[in-house]
C-alpha cells in the first residue's frame, strides 16, 4: 500500500513535465492546456484516495472476530460485577442526598440569619466535602461495610460546605450541612482583635452547651461533657473559650465522635463534630502516604526520560524534513481547550478557598491564567512526543490506518477503527470490574491482617 501511494505520487509529480517533452501539449493552448491537466491531476488523486481507502474493504478475519466477541464479553462480565458491587467499593457513590445544592445552602443561609447575623452582600458559594481522614480510618479499621454503615448513620463525613464572605474584609461566616439537610459545623470568623466581651467560664459554658441543644438539636443526655478540653485564649479586646463533648457510648474501634463549641467572646464563633481519630493511627498513615508518594516520584523517572528520548527522536525527523507537527498542533489545541474548560468548572472548589485579604479581581485572574497554563502544559505532553511518535507507529505497522485518517469518513469505515472502538469500549467495562474487585480483595486483606 505504502509503495502504491509513492508510485502515485511520483506519477502526478512528474505528469506536467513528460507531457511536456513528448509534445503532446502542443496543439493546445490557454484554457484547453489548464483543464487536460487539471483533469489528469484529478484523475490521479482519486487513484490514490482509491488506494488509500481499500484498507476499508478488508473484512475481520475468523480470528479477528473471535477477539472481539472476548473482548466484548469480558467487558460485559467487568460491567456486571462492578454493578452488583460499587457501592460497597466505593462508598462515596452510595450517599443518600436528602437536600439539593440550592437547598442545602439556603439551609445554611437561613442558620447564620438566625443567630443574629445579616448575610446581606455576602457573595455565597457551596461545594460537596468529606472528612478523608475520617473516612479512611473507618475504610480502613472496620472495613468498607460497616464503614458505610456508620457513615451513613452516625458518624459525619459527607457534608455540604457554605461559605459567606466578602472580598477584602475578614469577617465571614461557614456553615455545614449534612447530605439529610442538618446543620453539622458552624464558623463565624472574625478579626483577632474585634471587641467582645470576657465571660467567666461557667457563664461562657452555659452560652455553649445552650448551643448545643437549642441550635444543633443534640440531646444533652447524649453528649458527655470532657472538662479537661477546657481552653480559654486571651485576645487583645476580649476572651475566648472552647468546650468539648463526647458522644456518650460510642466509638468507631478506636475512635469517639466529639464536638467542640468555641466561643469569640461570648458569641458563638464555631461548632465542630468530627471523629477523633487516634494519634498514632494518624501518624502511621502519614508515614504509609509519604512511602507511597516517594515511589510514585521514583516511577515518573523512566517516564520522563522516554518523553525526553521520543521529543528529540521527534527533532531529528523534523530536520530531516520526515515528520509533521501540524497534526500534533491540532491535538494540542483540542487537549488546551478541554482540559482547561476542566480547571474552570472546579470554580466553586476554588472559591471556597479564596483568601478574602486578597483582591477578588486578582484572585479570578489568578485562577484563568492558572487554567489556562495547566491546560497548556497538558497539551505539551501530546504535542511534543507525537512527531516522534507517530512515525515509530507507521514503520511498526505500516499495513494500519494513519492516525491523521482515523477521523476521516473513510478512516471511520475501516475495520481498524471498527475495532479499536469494540475493543476500546469493552475495556472500559473489564476495567470498572478490575477496579471494584481490586478494591475489595485490598480491603478484605488488609482488614484481615489487621485483625491478626
Amino acid at each position: 500500500m505504502g509503495l502504491k501511494r509513492r508510485q502515485i505520487r511520483s506519477a502526478a509529480v512528474s505528469l506536467p513535465a513528460t507531457v511536456n517533452r513528448r509534445g503532446l501539449l502542443a496543439p493546445f493552448a490557454g484554457h484547453m492546456k489548464e483543464w487536460v491537466f487539471a483533469r489528469c491531476v484529478r484523475n490521479l488523486i482519486w487513484r490514490l484516495n482509491e488506494a488509500e481507502a481499500r484498507v476499508a474493504k478488508v473484512q475481520l478475519s475468523g480470528r479477528e472476530k473471535t477477539a472481539l466477541i472476548l473482548w466484548v464479553l469480558a467487558g460485559i462480565a467487568g460491567l456486571w460485577y462492578a454493578q452488583r458491587h460499587f457501592f460497597e467499593a466505593f462508598p462515596e457513590a452510595s450517599v443518600n442526598f436528602k437536600v439539593t445544592r440550592g437547598e442545602a445552602l439556603e439551609r445554611a443561609r437561613n442558620f447564620v440569619e438566625s443567630l443574629g447575623n445579616n448575610t446581606a452582600g455576602y457573595r455565597s458559594v457551596i461545594v460537596f466535602g468529606v472528612d478523608d481522614n475520617a473516612k479512611t480510618y473507618l475504610e480502613r479499621e472496620v472495613g468498607l461495610k460497616e464503614a458505610n454503615r456508620l457513615m451513613a448513620s452516625d458518624v459525619n463525613v459527607w457534608h455540604w460546605e457554605a461559605r459567606f464572605f466578602k472580598p477584602e474584609q475578614e469577617e465571614e461566616f461557614l456553615v455545614g450541612v449534612n447530605p439529610e439537610g442538618k446543620i453539622t459545623g458552624y464558623t463565624h470568623k472574625v478579626p483577632e482583635a474585634q471587641a467582645g466581651a470576657e465571660p467567666g467560664r461557667e457563664a461562657a459554658q452555659g452560652t455553649a452547651q445552650n448551643f448545643l441543644t437549642a441550635r444543633l438539636g443534640k440531646a444533652a443526655s447524649d453528649w458527655d461533657f470532657l472538662p479537661e478540653q477546657v481552653n480559654s485564649t486571651k485576645r487583645p479586646n476580649r476572651l475566648d473559650w472552647s468546650f468539648t463533648w463526647e458522644r456518650h457510648g460510642f466509638k468507631a474501634k478506636d475512635a469517639p465522635e466529639r464536638l467542640t463549641i468555641a466561643l469569640n467572646g461570648a458569641d458563638v464563633g464555631s461548632a465542630t463534630e468530627t471523629l477523633k481519630v487516634p494519634e498514632q493511627w494518624e501518624r502511621d498513615y502519614e508515614h504509609l502516604r509519604s512511602t507511597n508518594i516517594f515511589l510514585n516520584n521514583v516511577a515518573i523517572v523512566p517516564y520522563l526520560l522516554l518523553m525526553g528520548g521520543v521529543l528529540w527522536f521527534g527533532i531529528q525527523l523534523t530536520r530531516r524534513g520526515q515528520t509533521s507537527w501540524w497534526l500534533a498542533l491540532q491535538l494540542g489545541v483540542i487537549v488546551a481547550i478541554l482540559l482547561t474548560a476542566m480547571q474552570l468548572n472546579r470554580w466553586p472548589v476554588d472559591v471556597i478557598g479564596y483568601d478574602t485579604n486578597s483582591s477578588y479581581g486578582s484572585f479570578v485572574i489568578r485562577q484563568i491564567l492558572g487554567a489556562l497554563l495547566f491546560g497548556v502544559i497538558s497539551a505539551l505532553t501530546v504535542s511534543l512526543v507525537l512527531p516522534g511518535g507517530e512515525p515509530f507507529y507507521r514503520e511498526a505497522k505500516p499495513h494500519l490506518l494513519r492516525l491523521k485518517k482515523a477521523l476521516t469518513w473513510r478512516g471511520l469505515r475501516t475495520k481498524e477503527f471498527f475495532s479499536s472502538i469494540v475493543v476500546g469500549l469493552s475495556f472500559a467495562g473489564a476495567h470498572m470490574g478490575f477496579l471494584v474487585a481490586f478494591y475489595l480483595i485490598a480491603n478484605h486483606l488488609g482488614h484481615g491482617r489487621r485483625r491478626k
